[in-house]
């Protein structure tokens, strides 16, 4: 099969760019020769075969003629990287995840807009609130999160119902929310919450791999992201001011976090000992680690206990990831996974438009990643 006469270089680096490949990984899979063809193409040197443009629209999730078209592919927004610790070529999985998300944006927005409906009233209604406590209430008040109702929740699978209950709050008001899972190849380290703004299709995206009192902080992280209206990637839940090496937007969104899920006003005791922290974290449902830094920012660790308390926590918080690992199962029923992963709201728009006729079979599989009557 010959070579194609013509190609839109434009779309041809825009369309990688946007699904976060560099040249050579494409080229090494298009080819064995060693030579970056793809850099070739995209400065106009050479041109691809028709088999190779077949293999490229699929990798980049675009119709064959948009290689083609006059008109240009539009380049995603860069959403802020806050995170710590990440080198540039572990960002090529995240990348993916954003191009999923903005395209789940564009059908939503057009599918909504389309239906009339309006535009997310809550999104940057907080913006102007300077206190992380202030917003932690209003956060609250606004998605109406009643802490009580948390604690009350108890037994075997506490953090999941916990957590299960604040998503379904936030999607109650709009807010998309979803998961990662094995497929997107993203470790906790890498990432551990995504927001990306839209007026009309808002989306968090929480790392499935991380413990569960973690996405519980990393939901509430992202919601004050949200009601500021500042996109982010995070991978930290330090909320410690003295950790400088955190985005001072990151720090604030995380003491939101903090003082939402362990109220200052809740905690009554001048000082706190061990078992307070294992009673604080079992009836908030977070871990014994967030309580310990929570308690200690608050100067109510005693000085003298503080080191080798933390030292403690933090070989048994070492010891339960471990053992969380060792006993991870493998797997899992893939559409119940791929339902989590997408996030209740999304199915259940995308299936209403399946069986409205508004969208064909193909279509709808497609959005979801899975056969639409799976959901």
């Amino acid at each position: 099969m010959g070579k194609v006469k013509f190609i839109n270089q434009n779309n041809l680096r825009t369309a990688r760019e946007n699904m976060g490949f560099q040249t050579w990984q494409i080229s090494k899979s298009l080819t064995s020769i060693g030579k970056d063809v793809v850099l070739v193409w995209e400065t106009g040197d050479d041109l691809p075969t028709w088999a190779q443009i077949k293999t490229l629209a699929k990798k980049y999730n675009i119709p064959e003629l948009a290689f083609f078209s006059n008109e240009n592919i539009q380049k995603n927004k860069i959403i802020p990287d806050f995170r710590v610790g990440i080198k540039d070529e572990e960002t090529d999985d995240v990348k993916k995840l954003i191009n999923l998300v903005l395209k789940r944006q564009k059908w939503l927005e057009d599918t909504l807009k389309a239906e009339k409906q309006p535009h997310n009233k809550l999104l940057g209604s907080g913006k102007s609130t300077q206190s992380p406590l202030d917003l932690a209430n209003f956060i609250l008040k606004s998605l109406g999160i009643n802490l009580e109702e948390i604690k009350s929740i108890s037994g075997l699978g506490a953090k999941r119902k916990v957590l299960s209950y604040l998503i379904s709050m936030a999607e109650d008001r709009g807010i998309f929310v979803g998961k990662t899972i094995s497929y997107h190849r993203i470790s906790v380290e890498k990432m551990r919450g995504l927001f990306i703004s839209n007026d009309f299709a808002p989306f968090i995206v929480l790392n499935r791999a991380d413990a569960l009192s973690a996405q519980i902080f990393s939901f509430i992280h992202e919601l004050a992201h949200f009601f500021r209206k500042s996109e982010s990637i995070s991978n930290s839940i330090d909320f410690r001011d003295s950790n400088k090496n955190v985005n001072a937007e990151e720090r604030f969104c995380n003491r939101v976090a903090a003082e939402l899920l362990l109220p200052q006003a809740d905690l009554k005791k001048e000082f706190y000992d061990e078992n307070d922290i294992k009673h604080l974290a079992e009836a908030y449902k977070m871990s014994n680690i967030f309580v310990f830094y929570r308690l200690k920012d608050l100067g109510k660790i005693r000085r003298e206990r503080a080191s080798g308390l933390e030292s403690q926590i933090l070989k048994e918080t070492e010891e339960n990831i471990l053992n969380r690992q060792k006993n991870k199962k493998k797997g899992g029923n893939y559409y119940n996974n791929m339902r989590d992963s997408n996030g209740n709201l999304f199915n259940k728009i995308v299936a209403k438009s399946y069986l409205q006729n508004k969208i064909g079979y193909v279509e709808a599989s497609n959005l979801l990643k899975c056969s639409v009557e799976k959901i």
